[in-house]
């Protein structure tokens, strides 16, 4: 099976920390129904339609934290991923932004040894970025993992945007088949468009990836409606 996801460090109390207790710049609440819950390549949802949703807090000071939430299924008891993510983001010069991040994934259904963190770094030019995250156990096994991301959004319109992704997923020998079956380093890639309309986002985003003989990596389209407010 293949147990992953999306964007701390243990809860939100601790990230109240970072941000030294001051008062919420913005706070964003999203809601989302995709048919399917695809990470790094993976269905997270058994090919099924996923809902999904969470709150954002923006800080004048570049901290950010917040929480999202999701159905997964891995074929066990397993039937829901919580995400909790603190960050730092920040301009280097007028061009170059940089974004520090934690998650910490949890699944409630599960011991808590199927939790597991990622530590993120993410350069921005333009329109562009570049990101590294390293996981000290991935996906909840005593193992490591590195992954590269690159992005690019391509603005069509000044509402309808394109957006390219690929990233490659660097196993620790000890995880290689742990996460699936026959498990090895692998790239993964998307296109995606998104759409305004009605005062929702339609979203339809291509996804594959280089691993073969598995179903849960496959070529697939995920058709999603998404809310922010």
């Amino acid at each position: 099976r293949m147990k992953m996801n999306k964007r701390m460090i243990g809860t939100a109390a601790i990230a109240m920390l970072f941000c030294g207790g001051v008062s919420a710049n913005e706070v964003e609440a999203n809601i989302a129904l995709s048919t399917d819950y695809v990470f790094r390549g993976f269905s997270q949802t058994d090919e099924n339609p996923a809902i999904s949703g969470g709150f954002d807090y923006a800080f004048d000071s570049g901290f950010y934290l917040g929480t999202w939430a999701s159905n997964v299924d891995f074929g066990d008891d397993t039937s829901t991923e919580i995400d909790l993510y603190v960050g730092y983001a920040f301009d280097l010069t007028d061009s170059v932004s940089l974004d520090l991040s934690a998650v910490q994934f949890i699944y409630p259904d599960e011991t808590d040894s199927s939790n597991y963190e990622e530590y993120i770094a993410s350069l921005g030019f333009g329109d562009a970025s570049f990101g590294v995250v390293y996981s000290p156990e991935y996906a909840g096994f005593d193992t490591s993992a590195v992954i590269l991301n690159a992005g690019y959004s391509l603005g069509l319109t000044d509402t309808i945007s394109l957006d390219l992704h690929v990233g490659y997923t660097k196993l620790d020998d000890e995880t290689k088949g742990l996460i699936y079956e026959g498990s090895d380093d692998y790239l993964d890639y998307s296109i995606g468009l998104t759409v305004p309309f009605g005062g929702v986002d339609l979203s339809l985003v291509g996804y594959g990836t280089d691993v073969s003989d598995e179903k849960l990596a496959d070529d697939r389209a995920v058709f999603s409606i998404s809310k922010s407010f």
